[in-house]
C-alpha cells in the first residue's frame, strides 16, 4: 500500500497544485484562476492540504473556515493515475483533524447529484445529505447596461439592519446561502462578513445578497433576496454588466419552487442539480 505524506501547501507548491488539478479536472481551473485566494487563506482561515507519494505531489484539498467557524471542504483533487489509491482518504483524514483543531460545529462540502465517488467518500467519513439545490445562470457575455435607475439602492453597512432585513424573510431559503458553490449558514457572523465584503443591498423595500466569494472574473451571485424579484434581479444584472462580467448566478433549494420560478421567469437558465453533504460534529459530540 502506498505511503502518503501530508503537508500544508504554500506558494512554492503552486505548480504542483495546478498540475494536480489539470490532471484531475482538465479545464476546470479553480486553483489556476484563484491561487492566491486559497494559499493566502491558510492559518486562521484553513489549510491547503497537499499529499505526496514519495517526491511526487499527487493530491490536494482545501479546508476553509467559514465566518461562523464551520468548515468547508473544497478543491479535492487527485491526479488521474493516482485515483483510487487512497490519496482521497488521506486528505479526508487531515480534513477531520482540521475540523477538530478549529472546533467546527459543522463541516460541509458540495458535489454534483451524479458524482457517486465524491458523495461516497464524504459519507464514508460520516457526512450525510444536507440538501439539494438547483443552480441558475444568466448569460451576460453580450449584454450591455440598460441604464435602469438604481439610485434608490444603497449598501447595507450596519449589522442590526442586516439582521432585520435577512432574518425576517429567509425561511424559504433553508439554512444556507451559496456563493461560488460555497454554502454558508445564516448567522450574524455571516452578515458581518457580507457587510465587510460589500454584498448586502436594499432600496428600502427590497433587498439582496449579491457578490462573490472568489473567482471574481467569472461572474457574480445572487445568494438571497426578498421582495420584488425583478427589481432585485435588475439591480444584480446591471451591476454585473457594468463590471463587464459574463455570468450572473443563483443557487436555490430544490423545494423552493416559487424562488426557482422567479429565476426562470426572469430569463435565467437552469443549471446543474447540486447536493451538499454535512458532518454535524456538534450533534456527534452531544451523543458522546
Amino acid at each position: 500500500m502506498t505511503e502518503f505524506k501530508v503537508s500544508a501547501a504554500s506558494m512554492a507548491d503552486i505548480d504542483d497544485l495546478v498540475a494536480i488539478e489539470s490532471s484531475a479536472l482538465p479545464g476546470y481551473g479553480y486553483v489556476y484562476d484563484d491561487r492566491f485566494f486559497y494559499l493566502e487563506k491558510q492559518g486562521n482561515e484553513g489549510e491547503m492540504v497537499l499529499v505526496r507519494a514519495g517526491k511526487e505531489a499527487v493530491g490536494m484539498g482545501m479546508y476553509s473556515v467559514m465566518p461562523n467557524g464551520d468548515g468547508w471542504l473544497e478543491c479535492l483533487r487527485v491526479k488521474k493515475e493516482w485515483q483510487r489509491h487512497g490519496a482521497g482518504k488521506t486528505i479526508y483524514k487531515r480534513y477531520l483533524e482540521l475540523a477538530e483543531q478549529y472546533d467546527a460545529e459543522e463541516v460541509g462540502m458540495y458535489t454534483g447529484m451524479t458524482n457517486k465517488a465524491s458523495k461516497g467518500l464524504a459519507e464514508l467519513n460520516g457526512f450525510r445529505l444536507g440538501g439539494r439545490f438547483r443552480e441558475f445562470v444568466l448569460d451576460l457575455s453580450e449584454a450591455k447596461p440598460r441604464k435602469i435607475d438604481l439610485s434608490a439602492w444603497r449598501e447595507v453597512t450596519r449589522l442590526s439592519e442586516a439582521i432585520t432585513l435577512i432574518d425576517s424573510d429567509r425561511a424559504d431559503w433553508g439554512r444556507w446561502i451559496s456563493l461560488n458553490r460555497t454554502w454558508m449558514r445564516f448567522s450574524e457572523e455571516l452578515y458581518q462578513y457580507l457587510i465587510g465584503r460589500h454584498m448586502i443591498y436594499t432600496d428600502g423595500k427590497n433587498a439582496l445578497i449579491f457578490g462573490c466569494r472568489m473567482l471574481e472574473n467569472r461572474g457574480r451571485y445572487i445568494a438571497w433576496y426578498r421582495g420584488d424579484a425583478r427589481a432585485c434581479f435588475d439591480f444584480a444584472r446591471e451591476k454585473t454588466t457594468e463590471l463587464g462580467l459574463p455570468k450572473l448566478y443563483g443557487t436555490v433549494p430544490m423545494e423552493a419552487r416559487k424562488i426557482q420560478n422567479a429565476f426562470t421567469g426572469y430569463g435565467f437558465e437552469k443549471g446543474p442539480e447540486l447536493i451538499i453533504e454535512i458532518l454535524d460534529r456538534k450533534a456527534e459530540k452531544e451523543k458522546e
